[in-house]
């Protein structure tokens, strides 16, 4: 994900209505029994040299594990047809998954169990423009129905409750695009009755198990948010969260005692767990960061007590915070195979289910009996890769020139020799794979990027800059405004530690990434020249004004966060800044081949950001590449799109740096790929497209 509080509204696709007009019982319609088999743990993969593109960057074979209310039921993302669906299975029989979505044109982007288990609600777009429609699966019907049913509305759940397990709640643009009005829905019908006219203007709401809703939120000019008390007299003020303490404090919800909560790093550096009393206000302390931002509390199903808090500050890490469960912590940590998540827990308390990061392998879920204390691997999310593995991901801390700890992860190359500290006996090429946002983060999870670039004969490194979440509100306003300055200080500290270690060479560096990281890789190529040989720009926007400018309706609320922290055109001084740290400004200096991919339907970076550098390059006969699709949003979510461009990237690469490269074969086939400009500089992709066309 990239520019992650941006979600601006995509060009309008025209096929959009016909494809609603048939919603109800085409592209998502019925279910039964199908005729692809679910694929089986342990599954061998194609014995070819390379892992296969199609191996590496189809979708997981099995992800996003949910327990059903009653635990008697899992429900999971599963290819159907060569399109990510959503499939049931009977929680200890895997093997008898039936699929309960069969959509063809583009897979779910979530989804969550009804309050008892009767339905499965899903929220998807039509073309990646992130307009998320609500469909709801009847699992006794058999049948998907949208209960949106408008492309250029998007839906958000607010509240699914088990006392009210026929209805839910959502948030709908509606009426006035840039907030959303409160609706209940009727999972039965799909029909929906307003419960809340949003005249206020609040960015969200909070409501109870009840439905009934208490509290709105309202974003401020400042950047910050504050929480307004529905009290009987009218609304109150109740808390307001600076902006910089924003990204990284999170409100779960109100609990049957009336208190809130939160994650909040408002009373220092870290995210600690709190409990707020919603009639006093009174904070509550529940955990203490140690040494991170708290990510993920672990209460009890039955108790609601807090047992386990997740860290993350390089390898994720629990901390235990109730003696009842410290031993079987202990035994827990001893059983898995490396760091893990708690994805859900069965009604009766009896079993966790395990997201665990497994060494040379796909991430996996497995089983945690609490009784036995016994661990029960499940499956692999990538089964395929099982038989072949893949490069380990070694977790490094790198220091900044101003003393900062970069936490980052490096990927070596299948088959490198190493020396004794471990790195590469001789130096390979690397490229450095920046992360979006900015404010997200890596982390040691399994990445099919960094799989697919070491087994090409690449090192790949990943930078935890500043500006990326996690480590606590101050190492994120660090970067505030300090786009291609300081933020980019640090991955070119990171380029120098990998010289430095002999893991790299300075004249063997590339650099790629998606949507921030595709505007540090512009960045890259247009400020510092000499650094890297060649770049690959996913969706980067070129020109930060333009950015800023083209920030839609219902954009409004979050704008003055992004633009306190970006930079804001708003006045000749501060559009003249931004306009300096945009490579668009430096085309002239840029000299070494790019490579630029974008989706025509993306909300965030519009197409105009790619194509106005194309054009600057092209015009000075400079050597660009543009590989465009016209069915894709931001992050490409269709399979033969993913593969597509691997393919691309990789001979793309393979002329730069010199890496292994798999031949096209039909690779490019089923993409709607349009290569505007440059094929001639990637190898063997004229001919591949000739080949296709016939």
């Amino acid at each position: 994900m990239g520019f992650d509080v941006l979600r601006p509204l995509r060009f309008r696709l025209g096929r959009q209505a016909a494809i609603l007009a048939a919603a109800v019982f085409c592209a998502g319609a019925a279910w039964g029994t199908s005729s692809e088999a679910v694929s089986k743990p342990g599954e061998a993969a194609r014995s070819n040299t390379l892992l296969p593109r199609d191996v590496l960057f189809a979708s997981p074979t099995y992800s996003e594990l949910q327990i059903s209310p009653d635990g008697k039921q899992l429900a999971f993302f599963h290819p159907l047809n060569g399109m990510l669906n959503i499939w049931v299975a009977p929680i200890d029989d895997l093997a008898s998954a039936a699929p309960v979505t069969r959509f063809d044109t583009r897979p779910p982007d979530g989804f969550q169990w009804s309050g008892d288990g009767r339905y499965i609600l899903i929220l998807k777009d039509i073309g990646g423009e992130e307009h998320h429609q609500l469909w709801i699966a009847n699992l006794e019907k058999r049948t998907v129905i949208n209960a949106t049913a408008d492309p250029a509305v998007q839906t958000k759940i607010v509240k699914v409750s088990p006392r009210h397990p026929g209805e839910i709640l959502v948030g709908m643009n509606i009426r006035d695009r840039r907030y959303r009005d409160i609706y209940r829905i009727d999972l039965a019908t799909g029909e929906r009755t307003e419960v809340f006219r949003n005249d206020p203007q609040y960015i969200d709401v909070v409501a109870d198990a009840d439905f009934n809703i208490r509290m709105g939120v309202r974003g401020n000019t400042d950047g910050s948010w504050t929480y307004f008390r529905f009290d009987p007299a009218g609304p109150s003020a109740f808390m307001t969260i600076p902006l910089g303490s924003l990204r990284n404090s999170k409100v779960f919800g109100p609990d049957a005692q009336g208190k809130l909560t939160m994650l909040d790093s408002r009373d220092g550096d870290r995210a600690n767990l709190v409990s707020v009393d919603l009639g006093t206000g009174e904070k509550t302390l529940l955990a203490e960061a140690r040494r991170a931002d708290i990510m993920e509390p672990l209460f009890d199903e039955e108790s609601g007590a807090l047992l386990a808090t997740r860290e993350d500050p390089l390898v994720s890490e629990w901390t235990v915070r109730s003696e009842s469960v410290r031993a079987e912590f202990a035994a827990l940590e001893n059983a898995v195979a490396g760091p893990f998540k708690i994805a859900g827990q069965t009604p009766d308390n009896a079993r966790w289910l395990l997201l665990e990061t497994v060494p040379q392998r796909a991430d996996r879920y497995s089983w945690w009996d609490r009784k036995s204390r016994t661990l029960t691997p499940l499956v692999s999310t990538r089964p395929m890769l099982d038989q072949r593995g893949v490069s380990r991901r070694i977790p490094v801390t790198i220091p900044s020139r101003d003393g900062l700890s970069l936490r980052s992860y490096l990927t070596l190359p299948k088959d490198a020799r190493l020396g004794a500290d471990g790195m590469p006996a001789e130096p390979a090429p690397l490229v450095l794979l920046v992360h979006g946002g900015p404010w997200l983060r890596d982390d040691l999870a399994f990445d099919p990027q960094h799989a697919w670039l070491a087994d090409r004969g690449y090192a790949v490194l990943s930078v935890n800059f500043r500006g990326s979440s996690g480590f606590g509100s101050s190492f994120i306003a660090k970067a505030d405004r300090k786009w291609s300055e300081t933020m980019h200080d640090d991955l070119l500290d990171a380029a120098q530690w990998a010289i430095d270690k002999g893991v790299s060479a300075k004249d063997r560096l590339a650099v790629m990434g998606l949507s921030y990281g595709g505007y540090s890789t512009l960045v890259s190529l247009s400020f510092t020249p000499d650094v890297f040989q060649c770049g690959v720009d996913l969706a980067g926007p070129s020109n930060l004004v333009r950015l800023a400018a083209a920030m839609p309706a219902w954009w409004t609320w979050q704008k003055p966060q992004f633009l306190i922290r970006m930079g804001d055109p708003s006045t000749p001084e501060g559009a003249a800044d931004l306009l300096r740290r945009s490579p668009i400004s430096r085309v002239d200096a840029i000299s070494k081949p790019l490579l630029v991919t974008n989706g025509a339907n993306d909300p965030r970076i519009f197409p105009d950001q790619s194509q106005e550098i194309v054009d600057a390059l092209k015009a000075r006969g400079k050597p660009v590449t543009y590989a465009f699709y016209p069915d894709e949003g931001h992050v490409y979510a269709k399979d033969k799109t993913n593969i597509s461009f691997a393919a691309i990237a990789e001979h793309f690469l393979s002329k730069c740096l010199g890496g292994q490269a798999e031949p096209y074969g039909d690779d490019l086939a089923g993409s709607q790929v349009e290569v505007k400009t440059g094929a001639e500089f990637v190898p063997g992709l004229m001919q591949a497209l000739k080949a296709e066309a016939k």
